[in-house]
């Protein structure tokens, strides 16, 4: 069992700690949408972005997901992608780069 002091540290690391969560944005990157899924093909950089307000009709993406700004996933992912020694990011795939068709529990 933990310790009265034990118990005390995690409380205030727990409590003193904050994180950061992306929202989804429009196209343009101004408003807060629902959900939103972009589809890039390899070798593009433009994609093909659904929005919750538009279900099933898929518009182009209005810049180049390398561009920082008008693109609504780059102002969703800013916080991954910028360089800020306060904050991290922690992504999990299941399936190594370069393996083609590889079947995990997932898919």
């Amino acid at each position: 069992m933990l310790k009265f002091s034990e118990l005390l540290v995690l409380f205030l690391i727990v409590r003193l700690s904050h994180s950061q969560t992306s929202k989804c944005q429009n196209k343009p990157g101004t408003v807060a949408a629902d959900w939103a899924i972009v589809y890039k093909a390899p070798g593009q950089n433009n994609g093909k972005i659904i929005f919750a307000t538009a279900a099933g009709a898929w518009d182009d993406g209005a810049q180049a997901l390398s561009n920082n700004a008008g693109h609504s996933f780059a102002k969703t992912l800013e916080d991954v992608v910028r360089n800020q020694n306060n904050i991290k990011f922690l992504a999990y795939n299941n399936a190594p780069p370069g393996v083609p068709s590889m079947k995990t529990k997932s898919n």
